[in-house]
């Protein structure tokens, strides 16, 4: 029992550490018109989020690994599945 609830907060805080990172990339987009004074809190952002992740996944071992992994994996995956259902959406002819 606590190690199906260690994985389950693994599994957690990898859909948490995969929201993270994506949010992290997107500052850079964000924050592009003023790229030249807000760059060192870029690339700090970028480089936390993703060092994390990575220095995690690389202490875990076993099943708390793989546990992490598709926490990080499912949250990819539902991110880009709302790309396609967005175009999907948009792209229905008009009802009436």
């Amino acid at each position: 029992m606590r190690e199906l609830t260690i994985e389950g907060a693994l599994f957690v805080l990898g859909l948490y550490l995969s929201l993270r990172v994506l949010a992290a990339f997107y500052r850079l987009l964000d924050l592009w018109y003023t790229i030249r004074t807000a760059y060192p809190a870029v690339i700090r952002g970028i480089v936390g989020w993703v060092g994390s992740t990575v220095t995690l996944a690389a202490w875990l071992d076993g099943p708390n690994r793989t546990a992490f992994v598709c926490g990080l994996v499912a949250y990819l995956t539902f991110y880009l599945s709302l790309f396609g259902l967005r175009h999907l959406i948009l792209r229905r002819p008009p009802q009436g």
